[in-house]
């Protein structure tokens, strides 16, 4: 199996973290099950929508922002860069410098390794799982 997305790798690590499964997660942060699982593999983008982000980061009970930037959002709460140059100008500057890891990734212990397995059964097809 080829990588996963950095997005799709994101949820997939919070849902084995959580032990939650597919249509669990769409439950809680009521989404298409059928949906979700094209963006899990790649085959769809992640949603657009903020505050279906918001909701799927509250069930996998991650950081909404992080969840937001890899689905390739800004957050609202940033929305106030953009009017303020000095402002952008100096998170420009942090961001183009390297190394390119946030501040407080030094302070956080080694991410665990990712798994590329989807978080449902492979003795049923995915449409059975789905169902």
């Amino acid at each position: 199996m080829s990588a996963l997305p950095a997005f799709s790798r994101l949820v997939v690590d919070a849902m084995a973290r959580r032990g939650l499964g597919l249509r669990e997660l769409c439950r809680q942060a009521k989404l298409d099950p059928s949906f979700l699982s094209k963006v899990l593999t790649g085959k769809r983008n992640p949603p657009a929508e903020e505050d279906v982000l918001r909701r799927m980061a509250a069930a996998l009970e991650t950081d909404a922002v992080e969840l937001l930037v890899a689905a390739g959002r800004i957050p609202a709460e940033w929305k106030s860069l953009t009017s303020d140059p000095e402002l952008l100008r100096r998170v420009d500057a942090i961001a183009s410098s390297a190394p390119r890891r946030p501040v407080a990734a030094a302070s956080r212990a080694p991410a665990p390794r990712l798994s590329t397995s989807l978080p449902f059964s492979s003795s049923k097809p995915l449409d059975e799982e789905l169902l």
